[in-house]
């Protein structure tokens, strides 16, 4: 193997291996999306806690940001490599953020 090609397949698993590591999950870096398609129907940003629950089910946990006073539902849908983040304001969601985590890494439970 050549030098060029050592270098590549060394800096390819480096970057493989940082983007398994996760530390936690910073919602404040990740782009928003407006609507997502849970099991029961289609949910947007404006929709009630309630209806949220109906149509995507009861979240895998439940937690609460102090420093902007969302109150946070963390969804993993079937076999997704992503965990889905419902960020409430008085009963309405505001946010809807997808990012790429496993069930079973506690770094996604882990917001900041």
């Amino acid at each position: 193997m050549n030098r060029k090609m050592f270098y590549v397949v060394v800096i390819l698993a480096l970057v493989i291996m940082l983007s398994e590591r996760s530390e936690s999950v910073d919602l404040s870096n990740l782009a928003d999306q407006s609507s997502y398609r849970c099991p029961g129907g289609i949910v947007a940003v404006g929709d009630l806690d309630r209806t949220i629950q109906n149509k995507c089910g009861d979240p895998i946990e439940v937690t609460r940001r102090m420093t902007d006073s969302y109150d946070i539902w963390i969804y993993h849908f079937g076999q997704s490599k992503f965990m889905h983040y419902f960020g409430f304001l008085n009963g309405k969601l505001q946010r809807i953020v997808a990012a790429p985590c496993k069930v079973d890494d506690p770094a996604c439970f882990d917001l900041r």
